[in-house]
């Protein structure tokens, strides 16, 4: 049965076993593997690997929907039931950084040419969910006087930026910070950039 198929749930589950198999050889090896790799790799056959993905492509982009869907509903549920902007923008950061420490490393292998401003622009629905949640973290800020008023385009951009997984991976890999002082320190400098915010 393939992706684009309504799947059953039991078959929906291996299809999601598929997929964590595929984030852990993508942290392995990056994108060097094929889907018999991938069907030894979670123990099944080749020929059912094939019922749920036609090629290797399909795999990545499953993966890396996955990933951004798992952090965008996170990121939300984050900061629904903060108390003031702080709070909320300590949960993003918080929640973010404990995540992309989990799936970062795969993550880098599948990024995207195109610029994150570009996508949004181009009505890219994943993103605009995105943006949407860190734009009422934003607001939120700005309205109780945390942060001036914003381009938006700027300050998502630049959120997005030092929240790159790889920056996460590179701080975990080269210092003995744990996530939560990783996030504590990302957020200290978004909220210092935000504040100082092009004219």
């Amino acid at each position: 049965m393939r992706a684009n198929g309504k799947l059953r749930k039991d078959s929906q589950q291996f299809r999601e076993r598929l997929v964590d198999g595929a984030g852990e050889l993508l942290a392995e090896r990056g994108t060097r593997f094929s889907l018999p790799d991938l069907a030894r790799h979670t123990g099944v056959s080749t020929a059912t690997v094939y019922r749920h993905f036609e090629n290797i492509g399909e795999v990545h982009q499953a993966f890396a929907e996955r990933t951004l869907t798992e952090l965008i509903d996170r990121l939300a549920l984050a900061v629904s039931s903060a108390s003031g902007s702080r709070e909320m923008l300590s949960r993003a950061c918080r929640t973010w950084v404990a995540l992309g420490a989990g799936w970062g490393k795969a993550a880098t292998y599948m990024r995207r040419p195109e610029g994150v401003l570009e996508r949004y622009h181009a009505n890219d629905e994943s993103i605009g969910r995105l943006f949407g949640v860190l734009r009422g973290v934003l607001d939120a800020l700005a309205a109780e006087g945390e942060i001036p008023e914003q381009d938006h385009d700027y300050a998502l951009l630049l959120w997005v930026t030092l929240f790159d997984e790889r920056v996460f991976i590179d701080l975990l890999d080269s210092t003995n910070w744990s996530v939560s002082q990783i996030a504590s320190v990302l957020e200290s400098s978004l909220i210092g950039a935000l504040r100082n915010r092009p004219q």
